[in-house]
């Protein structure tokens, strides 16, 4: 009898059936433990014989500094936030930004896995220090125990992913919104303030704030309480000169448009919020709009009850909003500290098209709701549908049971399989 003929070694596997499988997998951490089957299956050689993969699913960042999955399964972090010297941190997009006890600044890769992870894993932001942009503007910040600073900043972004060019900008808006601060990620260069002071005032109105900010084109937009939009223009050497520059009005503040709006014979509030978002080439703007009652601190009982979404045409101080009635076959991702949009059918599996994902608006606010058993993280999130206006849960009611354990604020993390 002829000998059998031993098995073919998982390596031997063809390229494109690997690619079959890993395209059927949405979870990042799946996609891992596959790969952790064979080595030949983990090389930068293997992952260019196979197809493009979709973008993995995203994942939520706790406030503890945490991820966990959809599915509410906890991430191990090769590298985690480091306890010590750090007071805060935000999320961006694969990365977190750190905020230190003397003002500085650096970004954090949590899922960096080289050998030298706590060194590889951290980019310092030697040029960018809030404590002394906090100075500059008059606004500082206060000191807790020994050396430690804190203020209150609520969005950074970068301009691009901080490995795909040789210096990303990073902006971030400090001051309660009234002002953002812009710098390079690597090279020495200028620190750019820019201030809502700056921006044109109405009368009668509160001074102007950043409701949020946004990379476009080469160009950091901000966008108003009030509705307008403001352009710095970067240039080709990335900031501005003086560092005190003075955005471009595209679209002009709205005197019609304010935060809040009183049901006269109720007495209860609407709120709405606003976000910028760049999306497949265009520059939207999200309004959101919420039940507030007023009797409640900020975030307990809030309840979203719609959205609407405009483009921007920008035009020098002529600009406007227009109405968008669908995303197509986009998908946003919402919440205060980081948005994205995404081709839905180029995700991995589960993501509708003509969708918002968001989350609970508060993510690390000083409310009484921060400090009690009342801390409902899902609180206010939900699957937002452009075509009909419904709201979904944001997942299965398990899953939104498990993440309610966890007590703590989520915002979007969206890592990457690179």
């Amino acid at each position: 009898m002829a000998a059998a003929q031993p098995p073919s070694p998982w390596g031997d596997l063809p390229a494109d059936l690997l690619g079959l499988v890993l395209l059927r997998l949405p979870s990042l951490p799946d996609r891992v433990r596959l790969r952790a089957v064979c080595r030949s299956w983990r090389g930068g050689a293997a992952r260019g014989r196979h197809p493009r993969l979709p973008p993995p699913l995203p994942w939520l960042a706790l406030r503890d500094g945490g991820l966990v999955d959809l599915d509410g399964e906890p991430i191990r972090c090769p590298t985690p936030i480091p306890r010590h010297g750090v007071v805060g941190h935000l999320a961006v997009d694969n990365l977190a930004f750190l905020i230190h006890r003397d003002g500085g600044c650096s970004l954090l890769n949590p899922l960096s896995s080289s050998a030298s992870a706590a060194t590889a894993a951290i980019t310092p932001l030697p040029w960018l220090n809030l404590a002394a942009v906090d100075g500059a503007i008059g606004q500082p910040g206060v000191f807790i125990g020994i050396g430690a600073y804190v203020n209150v900043y609520s969005k950074s972004v970068l301009s691009s992913p901080l490995d795909s060019s040789p210096d990303p900008l990073v902006a971030v808006v400090t001051s309660g919104g009234r002002h953002v601060a812009v710098a390079p990620c690597k090279r020495r260069g200028v620190v750019t303030i820019v201030s809502g002071l700056m921006a044109p005032q109405i009368p009668g109105l509160n001074p102007t704030r950043f409701s949020d900010i946004a990379f476009l084109g080469g160009n950091l937009y901000t966008l108003t309480n009030a509705e307008g939009l403001l352009v710095l223009d970067l240039g080709s050497n990335g900031v501005d000169d003086p560092p005190n520059a003075s955005h471009r009005r595209c679209i002009a503040d709205d005197p019609n448009q304010h935060e809040y709006y009183i049901n006269g014979s109720t007495k209860n509030k609407s709120l709405v919020l606003r976000y910028l978002v760049g999306s497949n080439g265009r520059l939207l703007m999200v309004r959101r709009w919420m039940n507030c009652w007023q009797q409640y601190y900020a975030g307990d009982m809030d309840k979203t009850r719609g959205f609407e979404v405009f483009a921007a045409v920008i035009s020098d101080g002529n600009g406007q909003w227009v109405k968008v009635d669908s995303l197509g076959d986009q998908a946003i991702f919402l919440s205060s500290e980081c948005s994205k949009s995404v081709t839905a059918s180029q995700c991995a599996d589960g993501i509708q098209q003509d969708c918002i994902y968001f989350m609970h608006r508060i993510y690390d606010n000083p409310t009484k709701e921060c400090h009690g058993p009342c801390v409902d993280p899902l609180g206010d999130s939900g699957v937002y549908n452009m075509r009909d206006g419904t709201i979904n849960l944001l997942r299965p009611r398990a899953v939104m049971s498990e993440l309610r354990w966890k007590r703590q604020y989520l915002t979007w993390f969206f890592p990457s399989d690179e």
